[in-house]
């Protein structure tokens, strides 16, 4: 699922194959999966299967987060087009340049790891509502700066670093929220809508960026602050109560930091079934993304021009939103055994032709076609675990997913370029479709996951 964070890259976010993005503390004691908690705590997990499926649409509380969502979302592609190009005219190094961009996505990455702990142990609302804050002031003063001309390449560096901390450390506040605003029925949906809306923005984000950077350096920048001040505004006026929650996290009571954090690591860790579900998102996330790694390398490599591999970043977003368009349909028909599996299957056979081939058009096809199935397996396999993990626990397993499942793709332009260099295009590709290979062959000997029904039976349904 698409979180609050900051997005990635388009070919990165295109490859976010069954990625479940990403609740308070549980009780100091007691198993949060086995404690009832009051019967006001969430909404309600059962639902009469003769009930017609809920839109999320219908709640106004779920108009103002996915408002809120949007303009972060929108925030971060406008000012992602620019910082590297601020950075090399602050600093004339490309390497400087390159270190400003890893460096912040460490930072987040680092903060996100301890994030979902902060988000569990307090007000959800009101971190969402400090992270947008952060976001407008500090993109605010980047722009005042740069407008003024007295940006140092040391204090922008610092300023873009600390602003992806933040969000690490509080962008999961945002998907843990949307637990307590939509019914656990209308999650999916939820999900896949929030997928379709986010590869509207990879396509559109850069573009735009672009102009804006074109009319003056600073504007997007400014477009930007101000996309994270509507974020905020439009959070304040989302009316959830966490008084349950608070009250189960009596500050008396509270038990330390360090406790909650292994807490959630444990909760997560028992679930073998959750372990089986974070896993076989790894490895899709793992293979796919680092075939279009290779994909994108040996473009640039042999001399492609930066139209067509512009046009072939676009076809990534294209076949995701084809792909969330198709999820909102069947999401709540399809069971998660069986959309985790079709994902599984197809992804391979997608990518096949580039073992023979290495042509623009093949790898355009291939492309498209890989990012179909995405977004419903992902909106599944998300939508079940977040529906099912009680709300205190929501942030952690965030948390934990979002290190488990995404951490390992850090690495895949790197073994892409090396295995590129070393033996071409076809064994490239060859690797990383091995490693889905093996995906497939943990599902089918995961009856755990394999047999998962559809949403309308999760209430019946153990995690």
């Amino acid at each position: 699922m698409p979180s609050s964070a900051e997005r990635q890259a388009p070919a990165a976010q295109a490859s976010q194959a069954a990625q479940t993005a990403p609740a308070a503390v549980a009780p100091p004691v007691t198993d949060a999966a086995t404690t009832a908690p009051p019967h006001d705590a969430q909404p309600s997990d059962a639902r009469p299967d003769n009930t017609a499926d809920p839109s999320p649409w219908s709640s106004p509380q779920y108009r103002s987060w996915f408002t809120a969502d949007t303009a972060s979302a929108v925030g971060a592609a406008l000012k992602g087009f620019a910082i590297a190009l601020i950075a090399f005219s602050l600093c004339g190094s490309v390497v400087m340049a390159g270190w400003v961009t890893t460096a912040a996505a460490i930072a987040g990455q680092v903060t996100g790891l301890f994030g979902g702990t902060v988000v569990d142990r307090h007000n959800r609302k009101r971190l969402v509502i400090v992270n947008a804050a952060a976001g407008a002031m500090l993109w605010g003063v980047i722009t005042v700066l740069l407008a003024a001309g007295a940006l140092p390449f040391a204090l922008f560096a610092t300023l873009v670093v600390a602003v992806s901390a933040i969000n690490g450390l509080l962008g999961g506040a945002t998907n843990a929220l949307l637990r307590s605003i939509v019914e656990p029925a209308a999650y999916p949906k939820a999900q896949t809508t929030n997928q379709a809306r986010d590869s509207v923005i990879q396509l559109a984000g850069s573009p735009l960026g672009g102009l804006l950077y074109a009319v003056t350096p600073w504007l997007p920048f400014a477009a930007a602050a101000l996309m994270y001040a509507i974020s905020g505004v439009s959070a304040t006026r989302i009316a959830v109560s966490e008084r349950i929650r608070e009250r189960l996290t009596d500050k008396a009571s509270r038990p330390s930091f360090v406790h909650d954090f292994t807490a959630g690591w444990a909760w997560v860790m028992r679930r073998r079934r959750v372990v089986i579900m974070i896993v076989i998102a790894s490895l899709i996330n793992f293979g796919i993304n680092g075939v279009i790694g290779a994909a994108e390398l040996h473009l640039v490599g042999t001399g492609t021009d930066s139209v067509r591999i512009g046009v072939w970043n676009a076809v990534a977003g294209v076949g995701m939103l084809i792909g969330a368009l198709i999820a909102s349909k069947l999401v709540t028909r399809v069971s998660v055994g069986g959309g985790v599996l079709l994902l599984s299957v197809i992804e391979p056979l997608t990518l096949l032709p580039l073992l023979f081939t290495d042509s623009y058009p093949a790898i355009l096809l291939s492309t498209l076609l890989v990012a179909l199935p995405v977004p419903l397996a992902s909106a599944l396999l998300s939508g079940f675990m977040f529906t099912k993990t009680p709300q205190e626990m929501q942030g952690r397993l965030g948390s934990v997913v979002n290190v488990m499942a995404t951490l390992p793709m850090a690495f895949c332009s790197a073994l892409a370029g090396q295995l590129l260099a070393s033996f071409g295009f076809a064994v490239a590709v060859a690797v990383f479709m091995a490693v889905l290979a093996a995906n497939v062959v943990i599902v089918l000997a995961a009856p755990s996951v394999r047999r998962l029904p559809a949403a309308d039976r999760w209430a019946q349904t153990e995690l």
